[in-house]
């Protein structure tokens, strides 16, 4: 067992979702059982624009007591005043995750949508910060 913590730094080159105006962009991270349960959660305020930035705390994760065969999955998400559509994710196993706290640019995948020339564009990148601390039981 294992606590990750980090934080969303920033999201980069992320569709635009609006006819008119920019993406309101916001990340909500999971923490995933070695069974596929979600097991904790911790999500962003909402931004403007298709780069953004969160600063302080207000990006912050912290999930306790994850196993090393879990995972933390990062989904985009685009505010609306309906539902809200998701601009992209990425899922990083726990046992990828650095003892020393480490910066990643990762990739949010391949939008589905063609783009007017009809080829399919990425979804853009989120960059975080995050380490893992190991639990250690004595007997």
């Amino acid at each position: 067992m294992a606590t990750v913590t980090g934080r969303v730094l920033r999201c980069n080159g992320l569709p635009h979702e609006h006819l008119f105006g920019r993406s309101d962009p916001y990340v909500v991270v999971k923490a995933i059982d070695s069974e596929g349960k979600e097991v904790g959660e911790s999500r962003t305020s909402a931004k403007k624009g298709s780069d953004v930035e969160w600063a302080g705390d207000e990006a912050v994760f912290n999930f306790a007591d994850i196993h090393f065969d879990g995972a933390l999955e990062f989904r985009v998400w685009d505010k609306d005043l309906g539902p809200d559509d998701v601009l992209g994710q990425v899922v990083v196993p726990v046992k990828l995750i650095c003892f020393e706290e480490t910066e990643l640019t990762l990739s949010l995948g391949i939008n589905r949508k063609l783009n007017a020339a009809g080829k399919k564009t990425p979804n853009g990148t989120i960059t975080v910060s995050m380490k893992i601390d190991a639990h250690h039981h004595w007997l």
